[in-house]
């Protein structure tokens, strides 16, 4: 509970400072820097703590399905901070930017359903079950994201998205912040739960 209440102020705390500097831009474009750097860290604890998290369970010889419940559970945290954080700063109006809705009832809906997949996981692990075909659901889940996140990583790199704001008239750069970073995250977080499980 403690873990929880701590992780909770956490993500609230890093909403506020990535609003807090992207408000912060116009007047210095360190503050840009500084909105990556809260994205950066932010993506990193999420890592961090799911990777954490995962060799705790196998170490601990946990079932499957509470192994991938937690993956699920993880990924669903990283892109629900990420709708969270377009919410704060472009719904308020500290940036305008037309198509950040989109995105957010994108990842709205894809963290939803990582937070859904993940209850349905741990279910099963705690009745003893492990239904193969939700495990193997969950694996295919992971292999998609995790490409899914690559080719979104080089994609803001190869179009230029990281620097834009440099350029005081683009105002998606916020938005290219939480993108890039919790794009890592999640890459990472699926690719550490792929990885084989040693004897």
């Amino acid at each position: 509970m403690a873990w929880t209440l701590i992780g909770m102020l956490g993500i609230g705390a890093s909403l506020a400072l990535l609003v807090v500097t992207a408000a912060a831009r116009s007047s210095s474009v360190d503050m840009a820097y500084a909105n990556m750097a809260i994205a950066a860290a932010a993506s990193t604890v999420f890592a961090l703590v799911a990777m954490r998290d995962n060799l705790a369970l196998r170490r601990a010889g946990a079932a499957k399905s509470a192994i991938a419940s937690s993956t699920a559970r993880h990924m669903g945290i990283v892109w629900i901070w990420g709708a969270l954080a377009l919410a704060v700063t472009y719904a308020t109006g500290v940036l305008v930017w037309r198509e950040w809705w989109h995105f957010l009832l994108a990842f709205a809906a894809v963290g939803g359903l990582c937070l859904f997949f993940a209850a349905m996981l741990e279910k099963d692990a705690r009745a003893g079950r492990e239904d193969a075909t939700m495990l193997r659901l969950g694996r295919q889940l992971a292999i998609i994201q995790l490409a899914g996140m690559v080719i979104a990583v080089l994609g803001l790199l190869i179009d230029g998205k990281m620097t834009r704001f440099l350029n005081p008239r683009y105002t998606d750069w916020a938005a290219n912040n939480v993108f890039f970073f919790g794009a890592v995250a999640i890459a990472v977080i699926s690719a550490n739960a792929l990885r084989p499980v040693r004897a």
